[in-house]
């Protein structure tokens, strides 16, 4: 046995644990997982990620699937369409109040919320090679990042308020970098 499988072993073990107490959760709610991570998606993502598209991209997922769990979010009033101002044929998926609770009960996790706080000052090393680790499946599969705005290339900070997207060529509120972006490139 290398040292390798030890780890993917803990790996294994802890997104199982994460997966079960997201669908306990969603349980008590009537949602399956998926719904919940469409939900919790939506609650860290910006407005050029906010499509089914993105959604379908990053979770993985068929389009049939997101169209379902889409169709049953907003039936359960976690979230509505909205057509994109600009382009009619995009919607774009807000989250009302109610699915932006859920979010935030349900994603991470209260016990890996705990467990992470005892980790105490390792977290910021552990974050780290957990970065390294998730950018470079990335680049082995091939998938986008969907990386934070203020980790992108095109981000470039401009006072202590705002900061400009050079993809979009818009000004932004700072408060917009911390969201996921589908358009994400490392810098």
């Amino acid at each position: 046995m290398n040292d390798i499988e030890p780890i993917c072993d803990i790996l294994e073990r802890i997104t199982t644990l994460y997966r079960n107490e997201v669908r306990l959760v969603g349980v008590e709610h009537g949602l399956h997982p998926v719904h919940l991570e469409v939900i919790y998606y939506l609650s860290r993502c910006n407005k050029y990620s906010d499509t089914p598209a993105a959604v379908t991209e990053f979770l993985g997922i068929t389009k049939g699937t997101t169209s379902q769990s889409i169709s049953l979010l907003e039936a359960k009033g976690y979230l509505t369409k909205e057509k994109d101002p600009v382009d009619r044929r995009v919607s774009h998926l807000v989250l009302t109040p109610h699915g932006e609770a859920i979010a935030k009960k349900a994603i991470p996790p209260v016990s890996f919320k705990q467990g992470l706080e005892k980790l105490g000052g390792g977290n910021a090393q552990l974050k780290t090679q957990l970065e390294t680790l998730l950018r470079d499946i990335q680049r082995s599969t091939q998938s986008a990042s969907f990386g934070l705005c203020k980790t992108c290339k095109f981000h470039t900070p401009m006072s202590d308020a705002h900061f400009y997207c050079a993809l979009t060529k818009e000004t932004l509120m700072k408060d917009f970098g911390t969201l996921i972006c589908r358009e994400h490139s490392e810098a």
